[in-house]
Formats: C-alpha cells, sequence, structure tokens
C-alpha cells in the first residue's frame, strides 16, 4: 500500500473519531501504524514460506523414480568364510609308495634271528671260499681253513642293535674275537680272554644280500670290514670307496652249551 493511501486512511479515521468529538492519542497514530507494517512485513514472509513448501513438494513429485534401496534378505550376523582348502604342504593321509629296503651293506638280520641269538654255535664261511672256513688257530690269528685246525665254531652274543660278541663254542673255553694292530700292518681278528666291555671285541653284524637263497652277512668293527686279502688273509679294513667283496654265510650246527 502507498504512503498516500495511508495518509488517506490516518485522515478519514481522524475525521470520524473528529465527528465524535475524541481525538486520538499520537500513541495510539503511531501504534496502529506500527501494527499495519507489521502484517505488511509478515504477510510476505509467510507467502514466501509457502512458496518454500510448494517447490519441496512440487520438486519431490516431479523427482523420478530412482532405482530402490537393495534390502538384505540374509542373516543379520556375520556368514561364515568359504570353506578352507586343504593344505597341500600337510601330511598325506596315506603311503604315496612302497616301502624303501635298507641299503646293500647296512640292512639289519631279521628280527629273532636265531643264528645270532646266541643260543646257537655256527660256522662261518666265506661266500667265495671253495671249501673250508673261518677258525681261530692255534697261534691265535683267525684264519682260514680246509680242515679240521683250530676252533670253528662260534656263538654270536647279542651287546646291542647289530652289535655282537663273538666267542668260541667249545665248551671250557673263554675265548673271543678281538682286534689288534700291528704298526703298519693291517688290523687282524686274534683270540682273547672274552672282556664284554672291550671295545675291540664288538663286531657289527649286518645282514648283506644272500647267495644261492643263503643269506649273506658282512662283519665290521668301527666301520673296518673283515676282507680277504689274496696276499695277507683275513684282515680289517676300511672301505673308502672301494665296494665291500667279502661276505659270510652262517652255517647251523645245533644249540650252543651253556
Amino acid at each position: 500500500m502507498s504512503s498516500d493511501n495511508q495518509l488517506d486512511d490516518a485522515l478519514r479515521a481522524l475525521a470520524r473519531q473528529g465527528g465524535q468529538g475524541r481525538v486520538p492519542a499520537a500513541a495510539d497514530i503511531r501504534r496502529r501504524g506500527d501494527t499495519r507494517r507489521r502484517r505488511r512485513r509478515t504477510a510476505p514472509v509467510a507467502l514466501a514460506a509457502l512458496a518454500v513448501v510448494a517447490l519441496g513438494t512440487g520438486v519431490a513429485l516431479a523427482r523420478p523414480g530412482g532405482p530402490a534401496h537393495p534390502i538384505p534378505v540374509g542373516p543379520a550376523g556375520p556368514t561364515s568364510g568359504p570353506a578352507a582348502s586343504p593344505d597341500p604342504t600337510g601330511p598325506s593321509s596315506g603311503p604315496t609308495g612302497g616301502a624303501s629296503g635298507p641299503p646293500t651293506g647296512a640292512s639289519s638280520p631279521p628280527a629273532g634271528n636265531p643264528l645270532l641269538s646266541g643260543q646257537r654255535q655256527v660256522t662261518i664261511v666265506r661266500v667265495d671260499a671253495v671249501e673250508g672256513g673261518l677258525s681261530l688257530l692255534d697261534d691265535g690269528r683267525l684264519g682260514e681253513v680246509d680242515g679240521d685246525e683250530g676252533q670253528q665254531l662260534f656263538v654270536f652274543t647279542p651287546q646291542g642293535s647289530d652289535t655282537y660278541q663273538i666267542r668260541t663254542a667249545e665248551p671250557g673255553t673263554d675265548t673271543c674275537w678281538e682286534v689288534r694292530s700291528s704298526g703298519s700292518q693291517p688290523l687282524r681278528v686274534v683270540a682273547a680272554p672274552c672282556a664284554p666291555d672291550e671295545p675291540r671285541q664288538q663286531f657289527t653284524v649286518v645282514r648283506d644280500g644272500q647267495h644261492d637263497g643263503v643269506p649273506t652277512y658282512a662283519i665290521s668293527s668301527h666301520w673296518a670290514f673283515l676282507q680277504n686279502s689274496r696276499t695277507r688273509g683275513l684282515i680289517l679294513e676300511e672301505l673308502g670307496d672301494a665296494p665291500l667283496t667279502t661276505r659270510f654265510r652262517l652255517v647251523d650246527n645245533g644249540p650252543a652249551s651253556q
């Protein structure tokens, strides 16, 4: 509304009141003017608010429908992960191949072998010998004979894993094999009084193949093997890179005397 219209309204009101014999106070005139101004100020604000609401509603109505947010249909709690695959490095559930036998020259005699039980007396025969067998001769040396010289029956008394004391089987004797050295000469086996704690009387006896279906054995003492030399007879020597060439058969001759 313009200022002229406001002035006309004020004058008409003054005239009406003047006709009634009353003139309003200046404070009343000022209060009424302030009220009119507040009403004029409030109306545009209200209209503006209504316009904002209408605009928001129109935008909401005019907004194209977007894709609906997916609603989870699974369990509210955490789901379990994928099943663990078997560990490729873990142990297998069964054997993957056949059992490999002991290497030649290092296999142990079968468990319960009566010839190595200390209960049987045996003769010891070199596999390549035409005839005869091993004997502790009268001079104390271990040699090879084809007659009845010396003591030829022996008993293998167990002392530990594959370890034996080899003693003569004749009743009333207490003679065993023992390793002796003689300067630069090769090691030899000689006769000595039996002493179970003597390291030189500890011999390793292992099964090493067979000959004509009969088991054969290798005899050693601290890695020195009992071998046959064409020039020096039976000696003990370390093999090094050389192959084992001498093996023995054990021939059962009945129960050993106690």
